[in-house]
């Protein structure tokens, strides 16, 4: 049964190589898939480690070399191959940006410098998400045609954004740590109920507005509820 945790890990790695191949393709439906099940798999090996009580420095390396394939690699080259189809590929080149940041990051997250309950900047995994999002609002027209130098002001606000908020000094909210109540857990119920119904206007295109408003509810939480975890 030690097993299963590792086995989970690489689970979230090998979908990351599959969203690789199917990048190439630019089949952004079953590259979606992929990062879905990853993500399923990356939120059950932890679970699943301290259940089974083989949480270690084995597993903590292992779960970040996995999540640097699927949301470092998966991401980065996903946004610079959007860039290629509006911009010249010099200042897609930006757009691998988020990929460093969040290598980057992950070895801050095993150095202890990232957050252990909440998170100190962006996970990772969230990180995926909103540049999934946003390749998926441009694909289904929810965001306007970028066009002359709004294509360059977009892309590379969208990019620096990524880039900064994956290493940047701001406490994240974690669902694992829920507050005891008060305005703090009326904000985050309040935050779920408004993610699940941009999801179900949107679909994926709604993690391009989803995880900017985590940031947003994240510094309303720590600067002005200031909750007490429970």
């Amino acid at each position: 049964m030690r097993w299963i945790p590792n086995a989970l890990t690489l689970g979230n790695a090998l979908m990351g190589c599959l969203a690789l191949t199917f990048l190439r393709i630019m089949d952004l439906e079953s590259l979606t898939y992929c990062m879905g099940l990853a993500l399923f798999f990356d939120l059950l090996d932890g679970w699943a480690a301290r259940k089974l009580g083989t949480d270690g420095a084995m597993g903590v390396q292992l779960d970040s070399l996995a999540d640097a394939i699927t949301f470092g690699v998966v991401p980065g080259l996903l946004w610079f191959h959007a860039g290629m189809a509006f911009l010249p590929w010099w200042f897609a080149l930006i757009g691998l940006a988020p990929t460093l940041a969040s290598i980057y990051r992950l070895a801050r997250f095993n150095l202890g410098l990232a957050g252990s309950q909440g998170f100190i900047g962006m996970p990772t995994p969230a990180n995926a998400l909103f540049l999934l999002g946003v390749v998926w609002a441009m694909e289904a027209a929810v965001l306007p045609k970028l066009e002359g130098a709004m294509a360059y002001v977009v892309f590379g606000g969208v990019t620096a954004y990524s880039t900064y908020t994956l290493n940047s000094p701001w406490p994240i909210m974690s669902f694992k740590d829920m507050p005891r109540g008060g305005a703090a857990l009326a904000s985050r119920i309040f935050f779920a109920l408004l993610s699940v119904t941009l999801l179900i206007i949107f679909q994926v295109a709604a993690f391009a507005f989803i995880i900017p408003l985590l940031l947003v509810f994240s510094t309303l939480e720590n600067r002005v509820f200031k909750p007490t975890a429970s």
